[in-house]
């Protein structure tokens, strides 16, 4: 029977044996002895286990010492999702391990750093089911102290959220993390009300039609783009999260498509799956965040 913790170490080596070819189009054994502090002899064997699954996506240039991806031949064995080829772009220390001194692919910075204490608190209440009490500070109506139950958190590339239910408003609403004042600690086991599968918007998904607005000109473009089938893009989101993203995609959300702002390339075909959905979309209301 395999050894399964070694098992694993193996499979995680033979998965950046073809992340390398891939991104890169070549490995050496220095690689995979540098990555996981192996030996030369033990790097050779994980190569060619690799060779021994893979068939033909390696070769060995003897003029270079380098194992080389066949491209002409390469049929990836593991899978590597958008999400995951991102994450490791965008991370300086995978990007070195490649041989680039810097992220190959470059992030907006944040503006809105949050406390990693923040996120340990609420994680605990949520994990644990707990009702936490905070300070925070509204743009609407400042400073207060409040009774939170809070089961999710979501992040739209500007802030990060937590979705709760308010025991002082007996409502489920958004809270930005970086406003919460003081968190003073939990207070005791949540409702069962207050709980995540008593949120309806939360747990309603709802279909959006994006189409290019129609005042652009070579449509073609966006389409490509944004991988749009007969010129749209369905997307499934959370009810309580539609406004966030229509905000965040730059998406006219009126009925006519009436905004001018340039910005706004994407039209909510379906505009009327918005109506009477708690938030605020563009081209139809303003909003403070």
């Amino acid at each position: 029977m395999k050894n399964i913790r070694n098992q694993n170490f193996i499979d995680d080596r033979l998965w950046h044996i073809e992340w390398l070819l891939m991104m890169r189009g070549w490995l050496s054994r220095i690689d995979l002895m540098d990555k996981f502090g192996i030996k030369g002899a033990a790097a050779s064997r994980d190569i060619k286990r690799y060779k021994e699954q893979s068939g033909d996506n390696l070769y060995l240039d003897h003029r270079v010492k380098r194992y080389v991806a066949d491209f002409d031949k390469f049929k990836p064995i593991y899978e590597a999702s958008e999400d995951l080829i991102f994450s490791k772009l965008t991370d300086l220390d995978e990007s070195r391990f490649l041989g680039a001194g810097y992220p190959l692919i470059e992030t907006i910075p944040s503006l809105a750093e949050i406390n990693p204490k923040d996120i340990t608190s609420i994680t605990r209440a949520i994990l644990n089911m707990n009702v936490l009490n905070i300070s925070y500070y509204s743009m609407t109506s400042g400073a207060s102290e409040k009774k939170i139950v809070p089961h999710s958190m979501f992040y739209n590339d500007l802030k990060t959220y937590v979705r709760c239910y308010d025991l002082g408003r007996c409502k489920f609403l958004d809270l930005v993390v970086g406003r919460i004042q003081e968190i003073f600690g939990e207070d005791g086991s949540a409702p069962a009300e207050c709980l995540r599968e008593f949120d309806d918007d939360w747990n309603t998904y709802i279909s959006l039609e994006l189409v290019v607005h129609p005042r652009v000109q070579h449509k073609k473009a966006i389409e490509s783009d944004m991988q749009m089938t007969d010129g749209v893009k369905l997307v499934e989101v959370r009810k309580s999260l539609a406004h966030y993203w229509l905000r965040r995609w730059c998406v006219d959300c009126s009925a006519t498509a009436s905004m001018t702002d340039k910005s706004f390339q994407l039209h909510l075909r379906n505009s009327s799956v918005i109506k009477g959905v708690n938030g605020a979309f563009p081209g139809v209301n303003n909003h403070i965040d």
